[in-house]
Formats: C-alpha cells, sequence, structure tokens
C-alpha cells in the first residue's frame, strides 16, 4: 500500500527540509489513518510538488514533515476547466470528489437565471476542503482552484481572455436559444486540444435561459453533447470532465508553446 498523502501549504522548489503540518491534518493523519510518528508519508501542497516524508510529532502533539527531496509535478494537458451551477445539498461535495481525480484545474460556480443555490464565502471554503480531500484519496498532486462566482457572460469572455475554447454542456431545442454545432465526445476532446485548453459550462436543473444560451453562442461556444437524458448538475459535471480528460491526446510541452 502507497503512503497516506498529507496535504500541506508549501513546499520549497528544491532541497529538503521540515514543513509544518496544520492541526486539522495533524488530527485526520493521527485518528482517521492511526499515523504514527515516524511513519512513512507523501506530502504535497496542491500545486504540483511532492515530497516522500517522516510523519513527526512534537512537544504538544504539534507535528511536522521531514523530507530529503521535493518532486514537482507537470499539470495535465490539455488543461479542463468545469464552470456550473451549484447543486443542492452533498451534491456539491459530489461533484467536485468527482472532478479533482480527473485532474480539472478550475471549478466556477455559474450564477444562473434559473438558479436555486447562491455561491458563498461558507461554500468556497467548503468546496476548497472537499477538494483537498480527494486530491488526497485520489493522489492528484494539483488541487482543483476554486474561482469566484460569475454569469454565464462573463466566464465565457474570461475563457476567451484566456485562449480557451468554450462548450455549452445543453441540450438544443427550438426554444432554447440560437443553433450551433454540437460536439460528440471524439469531437470535443479534440476542442480540449485547442489553444489553452478548454472550459465547460453545466446549468442549473432548470437548465440556461434562452438569454444565457445566445450569449454563450455569440461569444463562441459550442454546444456539447452528453447523451439524450437529462442529467443532474454533478453527473454532467463529471462526464464532461471523463470525456474531455481521458479522450482528449495530451500536449507536450513543446506542442503547448507552439498554440
Amino acid at each position: 500500500m502507497s503512503n497516506p498523502w498529507i496535504h500541506v501549504q508549501a513546499l520549497p522548489l528544491a532541497g529538503g527540509g521540515t514543513v509544518p503540518i496544520s492541526p486539522e491534518e495533524a488530527r485526520h493523519a493521527a485518528g482517521s489513518r492511526r499515523l504514527r510518528d515516524g511513519d512513512a508519508v507523501t506530502v504535497f501542497d496542491g500545486n504540483g510538488s511532492v515530497a516522500v516524508a517522516r510523519f513527526v510529532v512534537g512537544i504538544g502533539g504539534a507535528a511536522h514533515a521531514q523530507f530529503t527531496a521535493v518532486e514537482r509535478r507537470t499539470p495535465c494537458t490539455p488543461r479542463v476547466e468545469i464552470a456550473s451551477a451549484v447543486p443542492k445539498g452533498d451534491r456539491l461535495a459530489t461533484l467536485l470528489e468527482s472532478i479533482a481525480p480527473l485532474a480539472v484545474a478550475t471549478w466556477t460556480p455559474l450564477d444562473c437565471c434559473h438558479s436555486v443555490v447562491r455561491f458563498s464565502d461558507a461554500l468556497a471554503q467548503r468546496s476548497r476542503r472537499v477538494l483537498v480531500a480527494a486530491c488526497k484519496q485520489s493522489r492528484q498532486p494539483f488541487v482543483p482552484q476554486v474561482s469566484s462566482a460569475r454569469s454565464v457572460a462573463d466566464c465565457c469572455d474570461d475563457a476567451r481572455r484566456r485562449s480557451l475554447s468554450i462548450l455549452l454542456a445543453h441540450p438544443q431545442t427550438e426554444a432554447n436559444g440560437a443553433p450551433s454545432a454540437a460536439e460528440d465526445a471524439a469531437s470535443a476532446a479534440a476542442v480540449a486540444c485547442e489553444g489553452a485548453g478548454v472550459v465547460v459550462l453545466i446549468g442549473p436543473e432548470g437548465g440556461f435561459s434562452a438569454d444565457e444560451v445566445n450569449a454563450a453562442h455569440a461569444r463562441g461556444a459550442r454546444r456539447l453533447v452528453l447523451g439524450e437524458s437529462i442529467l443532474r448538475i454533478e453527473l454532467a459535471a463529471s462526464c464532461a470532465a471523463a470525456i474531455l480528460r481521458l479522450g482528449a491526446t495530451p500536449r507536450s510541452a513543446a506542442q503547448a508553446e507552439k498554440k
């Protein structure tokens, strides 16, 4: 069995040393994971730095990790971002737990016309904790960033500024906005490799409004087909992340620089 992973605030770019472990992480390590002084662990900072270390318990129960070298992991390419309405209750945790292992770079909560749940500072803090826990479980060295809440138009404008392609996960009918070419799983994966990556927009239970669909299409969004069924927010997010992460061909660093 591999070493348990522990999240720390920061690791140096090179060399060894010690890094403090937060009281919350230390309690979880000693309680749930039953770690003892001197046990082997893997520490990571959520930004790609990883180190094999020893769990060291000091005076008063304060803990730190002692390591000799830091490995810097490379982010997955292409870059995949998810922007979605906020699902109710524990379904938000389900959404975040499903996209973190798939190396989604950023989750952006969308403030939509039909949104039921509005994002808050409390939800932002909870989201961060859930994402860290999911990355520890899945051995994912990059913790997804949680963006501030945005409208569909603002999210698309931000994506265009960063040269990200835009996919709109929304069923197409005569009444729900301007027509667009539909992207199936294979073509969506190809879209992810364009430019700097891709952001997928997923609406609330009531769907995007016609104005939101039109705003997205006006900013270059293409429609992503996730099957004939209407999916819940968290299922649509995990399906889109899996399609784009597992279906796209990773680019080398040299290829990425040419884009």
